[in-house]
């Protein structure tokens, strides 16, 4: 833990108010590390960014498209709360729903408008990531991690032959915690997966190329293993999809010989072996159980979420049911409209487009739509894959997984993956926007 005087020490050398240097330390920490401590971290910066946008009328802070868009879906989200079965709840999730991309606009905008402010927090990041990937592999080998939380084992003679084929029906290791008190560490350092590279490239700058490859190498594989130990089936997968890429953007950028991709690739199916030797149990719930589930998808989890989600929009196409209301909505369906499965009326759909769909109607999904595609045109616009396929595939790539059509993922409003969503689309604005900044230390990628 970094004391007062290293603080002050750093903050001084690099013209940083101690204040704002703690700040980008411990953000990781504090939007991954509880509901509280990031719902307050996002609705202060919310705070800011009004108090800044009225008392700086012509900064550029006001002329993010993708921004004032979203300030269009709000107000929308807000008018149409007024018509909804529960007015008062409905609008006043949807009058909250602004922190996020809010949060995101500080960042981008205002805290990382510097190589060195935005360094700090990789830093940050690439510590939070690391303690993550430990913490999870310590709970996978001895039962705990250094919390005392254990891993999440199903041990019930009850459940279906399905579940219990997805599961690999183990009372131990099924799925790791880390050192959070769900199982979500996957699915967490995957989003902070692409800071903690760009860190560990500014650690390595001056590092010979051959070290710097090998060691983004190793990191590929760290995660790609930690992934597999946490039982995160669509997270083991996403990782496998961006490390692929990653994967090949460093050969290219490195100008790999077959005789270096050879020897990658060995050592790689070489770990992998290693891991399903020494972790057997978790090939079946890892990678068996999601081919399984999609040879079996009428019968999964997911199937009932998605057809009374599609239901609620039939019956609300337009204007939806409101924001954050799919749970009560979906138990209020008559009968014989709703899924009898157990899991059909989940908290949210599990897909962010179903989620504005079956929420706010067609007109929130194709506003949300237009609010994402200024997004990714301010990164095409930045992004230069031709002289930086690397730095340019890391910020890019993690965006594209994040908010793909076909991937599963949690809420995008719910406290800490919306603020952990909203802090990689802050980072990777600004990070695009310094691509050209001629005294990163990036320029010789």
């Amino acid at each position: 833990m970094l004391n007062a005087v290293n603080v002050n020490a750093r903050a001084v050398e690099s013209n940083i108010n101690p204040w704002l240097f703690c700040f980008l330390v411990f953000l990781p920490f504090l939007v991954l590390g509880s509901r509280v401590s990031s719902d307050i971290t996002a609705s202060f910066s919310t705070l800011f960014l009004v108090y800044f946008w009225f008392k700086h009328p012509a900064h550029e802070i006001r002329k993010q498209r993708w921004f004032q868009v979203f300030l269009i879906l709000w107000l929308y989200m807000c008018a149409t709360s007024l018509l909804m079965v529960d007015p008062k709840y409905i609008l006043g999730q949807s009058l909250i729903a602004i922190r996020w991309p809010a949060f995101a606009l500080v960042l981008s905008s205002l805290v990382f408008k510097d190589q060195r402010k935005i360094e700090i927090f990789e830093y940050a990041a690439l510590g939070c990531f690391v303690f993550i990937g430990l913490d999870s592999m310590l709970q996978y080998v001895t039962g705990h991690d250094i919390f005392g939380h254990i891993p999440v084992g199903v041990n019930d003679p009850s459940l279906s032959e399905y579940t219990l084929h997805t599961t690999n029906h183990v009372s131990s290791g099924l799925r790791l915690t880390g050192p959070f008190s769900k199982e979500v560490p996957g699915v967490y350092a995957l989003r902070i997966y692409p800071i903690a590279l760009f860190a560990l490239l500014t650690l390595s700058h001056d590092w010979l190329k051959g070290k710097r490859a090998v060691t983004v190498f190793a990191v590929i594989i760290f995660s790609q293993v930690f992934a597999f130990l946490t039982g995160e089936r669509i997270v083991f997968m996403s990782f496998g999809v961006i490390n692929f890429i990653l994967f090949i953007a460093l050969c290219i950028q490195f100008s790999f010989s077959f005789k270096h991709i050879l020897a990658a690739v060995v050592s790689f199916c070489g770990i992998a072996a290693a891991s399903v030797v020494l972790a057997p149990q978790m090939i079946n719930r890892t990678i068996l159980s999601f081919i399984y589930g999609l040879e079996n998808f009428k019968d999964g989890t997911y199937y009932p979420i998605i057809i009374n989600a599609l239901t609620l929009w039939k019956n609300n196409p337009w204007f939806g049911v409101g924001t954050r209301y799919y749970n009560q909505a979906c138990y209020a369906l008559p009968s014989s409209q709703r899924s009898f499965s157990p899991e059909g009326c989940a908290l949210h759909p599990h897909q962010m487009y179903l989620e504005w769909l079956a929420d706010n109607g067609a007109i929130g999904l194709i506003l949300f739509l237009v609010v994402l595609y200024f997004v990714f045109k301010n990164l095409w616009l930045h992004l230069e894959f031709k002289k930086h396929p690397l730095k340019s595939a890391l910020i890019i790539i993690p965006m594209c997984m994040v908010f793909s059509m076909i991937v599963p993922s949690m809420s995008i409003q719910s406290n800490n993956y919306g603020g952990i969503v909203w802090m990689l689309v802050g980072w990777a604005l600004a990070r695009a926007s310094l691509m050209k900044d001629t005294d990163s230390k990036f320029k010789v990628l």
